[in-house]
């Protein structure tokens, strides 16, 4: 029995140690709590950024430089709050995140997050040149902020917000619960903007010389607007013009409101 016991524990402590992850000693103190990854990639302006996520928020802002930079932060704990017991395997600890350049596009990817991550979620804060094509930008579960380009857009979220502020160009948006937020500025008279939320608000901004048609459906809300569009408001449903012909504005929410207001 004595020789039995030291046998039995020096078992259990074998396969403890084979659920504990090891790694690099650098890498041990990259992806701690609130810990950070960083990456900086060249794309000259007029290239195009995709970003495929699943948790978290993505803050997306153009700069004057040919580079895209990318920071990911694993979110803290909250005070208090407990993400459970349980022992990782070599791997899973930290987050998976591919950054990679293929002609003339720089694509970010959220292979797995990993962890803690898997429930607190990840944000990113990307900056990328001013003039660039932000296609596809998809989110499962979180807020999308973008500023400062110009270019073009294509962006789905499952759940959360989209905001736009200062974008010039066309635009695809969908959000499924959540509402959406789009400053236009510039719209040039080829421009097709096209914004739905299955539930939610859509509001969109737009200058005062704008030239635009806007076409509008909001069946169980209302649809407002700070412009005269020619036409009486509220309404559940619109088909006016701001200014003489120019770029096509398409809005629709299946449950919510549906407001039109000066950029600024």
């Amino acid at each position: 029995m004595k020789t039995f016991l030291p046998l039995v524990l020096m078992s259990c402590i074998g396969l403890a140690a084979s659920c504990i992850m090891v790694v690099d000693p650098d890498q041990a103190q990259f992806w701690q709590d609130g810990g950070e990854f960083r990456k900086t990639i060249d794309l000259k302006a007029g290239g195009t950024v995709t970003v495929e996520h699943t948790l978290g928020n993505v803050i997306i802002t153009g700069w004057d430089k040919d580079s895209v930079e990318v920071i990911a932060s694993g979110r803290r704990r909250a005070e208090g709050a407990s993400d459970g017991m349980r022992v990782y395997g070599a791997g899973e600890y930290e987050p998976s995140i591919d950054v990679r350049r293929d002609e003339g596009i720089v694509r970010i990817r959220t292979r797995s997050l990993g962890g803690p991550w898997a429930t607190r979620g990840l944000d990113y804060s990307i900056q990328v040149p001013s003039s660039v094509d932000l296609k596809p930008i998809t989110l499962t579960k979180g807020d999308v902020a973008i500023s400062d380009v110009y270019g073009r857009i294509e962006a789905a979220i499952s759940e959360g917000s989209l905001t736009i502020r200062n974008f010039s160009g066309p635009l695809k948006a969908s959000v499924g619960t959540g509402k959406a937020d789009v400053e236009l500025l510039d719209v040039r008279e080829t421009d097709v903007v096209d914004i739905s939320v299955k539930e939610g608000d859509i509001s969109i901004r737009l200058e005062r010389e704008a030239a635009v048609r806007i076409e509008a459906e909001a069946p169980e809300g209302q649809i407002t607007s700070e412009y005269d569009l020619g036409v009486k408001l509220p309404a559940r449903s619109l088909a006016g013009h701001l200014g003489a012909g120019g770029a096509v504005i398409n809005l629709k929410t299946g449950r919510g409101n549906i407001k039109i207001l000066k950029a600024g």
